[in-house]
């Protein structure tokens, strides 16, 4: 049985499903501000943990590689600070996970990725004690963490992305995301797997005193 799923659908009202369906894990969305569903707030966070779920983020970049610059970088980690110190209250050294959702070729890996994750590690060292995830495919993923750019490692689910079976093959990453996306509860979800041999996924939950 999948106990972690990622979803761009708000929670709130269905945390104790979720929780009685099996579900040990939700991952949300510090991103887009403004777009409703996708983004993690404040009152869902709280219904999260209140239910007994762990929570884990990722912040969502576009899927243009020309949005992968240094400068933009340093502008997103310090929006996905901002978010999880001043409306999540998220726990310091838990994670906040960056995405690079679509097929980044080696060329683009070195002139686009590594800059943009160069960025965030500024943004991180002069704002945050959270640490950094990555999500991608293999070769993104493997790379960033080779260089010390991410301690996490989120696999995609699109395997004939750029090294992904051999990551999967080799079990290179932290969590898997499972194809294809599904339903769950009423809402559309993916299932991950979190690699048998990773102590932690930088998941969270707040403080059960927590209140908005």
């Amino acid at each position: 049985m999948y106990k972690i799923i990622d979803t761009s659908t708000k929670t709130t009202n269905i945390t104790d499903q979720l929780r009685n369906a099996g579900i040990r894990t939700v991952i949300r969305y510090y991103d887009s501000f403004g777009r409703g569903e996708k983004l993690l707030e404040k009152n869902e966070a709280i219904a999260l943990s209140q239910a007994g779920l762990d929570i884990m983020v990722v912040f969502e970049n576009s899927n243009e590689p020309g949005d992968f610059t240094f400068d933009k970088g340093i502008a997103d980690g310090s929006t996905a600070i901002d978010w999880a110190k001043n409306q999540i209250n998220q726990p310091p050294y838990s994670a906040i996970y960056f995405a690079v959702d679509y097929d980044a070729n080696p060329t683009e890996l070195e002139n686009s990725i590594i800059p943009y994750f160069q960025g965030i590690e500024k943004a991180f060292e002069t704002q945050s004690e959270y640490t950094v995830g990555a999500y991608g495919s293999g070769l993104v993923i493997n790379k960033l963490k080779d260089l010390e750019l991410c301690q996490y490692r989120w696999l995609s689910q699109s395997i004939g992305f750029y090294g992904s079976r051999e990551a999967l093959q080799d079990r290179n990453y932290e969590l898997h995301q499972i194809a294809p996306s599904t339903t769950l509860c009423g809402i559309g979800v993916d299932y991950d797997i979190q690699n048998p041999e990773a102590q932690d996924i930088g998941s969270f939950r707040l403080n059960a005193n927590e209140s908005l």
